[in-house]
C-alpha cells in the first residue's frame, strides 16, 4: 500500500530527525528553541521565561534574607542567637538530644548535593544543568517550606510578619518550582516539533523528582524550646543559602538568554 509505505517513511524519517535533534550537543544557551509553541504558535518567548525565572528566584532570596534578619532580631532570639556562649551551649544540648555531634547541626538537607557552589561555578556550568541544580534546590526545599509555616505559627512570640513572609515564600517557591521545569522541558527537547507534542500532551521530561530528605520535623515540634528555636534559625539560614544559590543559577541563564556576550 503506496499510502501506508508513505506515512511510515514519513514517521520514521520524523523520529531520525527527533533523534540527531536530541543527540547534538549544544555548546551554548543561544541553541535552544527561542518560543514555546502551542498549536503552532509561539505563546511565550524563552526570554520572557527566564526574565520571569530570574527576577521571581530574586525576590524570594530578598525575602528569605528579610525573614531571617527579623527572626534573629526577635525578642524570643535576640538574647541568645547573638552570644556565642549560648549559642554553643543550645548546640551541645540539641546534640545530646538527638545524639548528633554539635558539628551536624549547622549541616543543611542540601549540603550533599553536587552542585555549583558559587557564581563562578554556576558561570562555567552547562545551562541544562544549573536548571536541574536549581530544580533540585526548589524541590527539595517543597516539604519543609510546608512545616516551616505551620510549625513558625506555634512558636511562642514569633512575630506575624514571619509568619506571613514563610507563607509568601512557600507559595512563589512553589511557583518558581513549576516555572523551572516548564523550562526544562523546553531545554530537554531542542526539536520544536517534539516540544510542541509533549506540550499537546502534557508530558513532561526532564522532571526530578528524587530531592534530598528532609528530617528535621522532629526539632521543630521539640518540647524543648531552646532546641526549637535554634531549629528554626537554621532551617532559615539553609534556605537562605540555597535561595541564594538558586537566584544566582538563575540570573546567570536569564543573562546568558538576553546578552550570551556579555555574560
Amino acid at each position: 500500500n503506496i499510502s501506508q509505505s508513505g506515512s511510515s517513511s514519513s514517521l520514521t524519517g520524523t523520529l531520525l530527525l527527533l533523534l540527531v535533534s536530541n543527540l547534538l550537543l549544544w555548546k551554548n544557551v543561544a541553541s535552544v528553541p527561542m518560543c514555546a509553541m502551542r498549536n503552532g504558535r509561539c505563546f511565550v518567548s524563552l526570554k520572557d521565561m527566564f526574565d520571569l525565572a530570574g527576577s521571581l528566584s530574586h525576590e524570594i532570596s530578598q525575602e528569605v534574607s528579610r525573614m531571617l534578619t527579623e527572626f534573629v532580631s526577635t525578642p524570643l532570639t535576640s538574647d541568645f542567637l547573638t552570644h556565642q556562649a549560648f549559642i554553643t551551649m543550645v548546640e551541645k544540648h540539641y546534640a545530646e538530644v538527638h545524639a548528633l555531634q554539635s558539628t551536624a547541626l549547622t549541616s543543611c538537607h542540601t549540603s550533599s548535593l553536587s552542585i555549583p557552589a558559587n557564581k563562578e561555578q554556576a558561570m562555567n556550568t552547562h545551562y541544562e544543568v544549573l536548571l536541574k541544580s536549581a530544580d533540585t534546590l526548589l524541590g527539595a526545599w517543597k516539604n519543609p517550606l510546608e512545616h516551616l509555616e505551620k510549625e513558625l505559627s506555634t512558636l511562642k512570640d514569633v512575630p506575624d510578619g514571619v509568619i506571613s513572609k514563610a507563607k509568601l515564600i512557600k507559595e512563589k517557591d512553589s511557583g518558581l518550582l513549576e516555572g523551572v521545569k516548564s523550562l526544562l522541558n523546553m531545554v530537554s527537547c531542542p526539536h520544536r516539533l517534539l516540544f510542541t507534542l509533549l506540550i499537546i500532551n502534557e508530558i513532561h521530561v526532564g522532571e526530578t523528582e528524587n530531592y534530598p530528605t528532609w528530617s528535621g520535623l522532629a526539632s521543630l515540634q521539640s518540647d524543648n524550646e531552646d532546641v526549637r528555636i535554634l531549629a528554626f534559625y537554621n532551617m532559615i539560614s539553609c534556605l537562605d543559602h540555597d535561595s541564594k544559590k538558586v537566584d544566582i543559577y538563575l540570573n546567570i541563564l536569564k543573562c546568558k538568554v538576553s546578552q550570551p556576550d556579555n555574560c
